[in-house]
């Protein structure tokens, strides 16, 4: 028999310590936290560049929210993977919760360890460099932001598709789960990035239309 809840009920987790928070703790918390991120980025923004508009606004705040996303939660993970199930701390029972919708993270599975080992050493500090950029108005504000949306929504697609294609039985068949965890908590770092990679290709283009419609430009040709 299963000495804990997570699927496949095989799964070797010798050294497995049951959550110490409840989940009706750790979500608060976890969304307290986010609200506070939110917040200082905020204010932060407000500050540095008052006349920004609302959509680059949104835009940072985004930005601040992913990078501390990546590097705290997601660095936890990079940190303490193999001996996850076994720890008791908050960020642990955080993904001890998550877990229960893919139990490859307490598997210390090689795919999802790779995929959030690019994403917070890469990832991480390219989202507060693309802030700053942003903040600055920085002219490297677009290049920046494609880049790192293009790698969140590669990673994003890599640890999706990787479940449906031969992983499928770390996956949870309980509903709540797999809707509300798998692709509730995933799916912003598919749809965000796509809108942010058009938007700044949209820009990068209509950049290098302008330089090429310059006097030099059109001397040279």
């Amino acid at each position: 028999m299963s000495s804990h809840p997570f699927y496949p009920v095989t799964l070797a987790l010798p050294h497995y310590v049951p959550p110490q928070w409840a989940v009706s703790h750790l979500l608060p918390i976890f969304f307290a936290a986010v609200v506070i991120v939110l917040g200082v980025a905020g204010i932060l923004v407000g500050r540095v560049q008052p006349r920004l508009s609302a959509t680059d606004r949104t835009i940072f705040l985004w930005l601040c929210l992913s990078a501390v996303v990546h590097l705290v939660l997601e660095g936890y993970y990079v940190v303490y993977h193999v001996q996850l199930a076994g720890v008791s701390s908050v960020l642990a029972d955080l993904w001890k919760e998550y877990a229960l919708a893919d139990s490859r993270y307490l598997s210390a599975d090689s795919a999802v360890l790779a995929v959030e080992l690019i994403t917070v050493v890469m990832e991480g500090p390219g989202l507060l460099f693309a802030a700053y950029a942003l903040a600055t108005r920085s002219p490297l504000r677009h290049p920046l932001q494609l880049i790192i949306s293009v790698g969140q929504l590669y990673g994003s697609l890599v640890y999706m598709f990787s479940m449906w294609y031969d992983t499928w039985r770390y996956m949870t068949p309980l509903p709540y789960y797999y809707y509300f965890y798998f692709w509730g908590m995933n799916l912003a770092w598919v749809v965000v990035p796509s809108i942010l990679i058009c938007q700044s290709w949209s820009a990068l283009v209509r950049f290098a239309s302008l330089d090429s419609n310059t006097p030099a430009a059109k001397k040279d040709k």
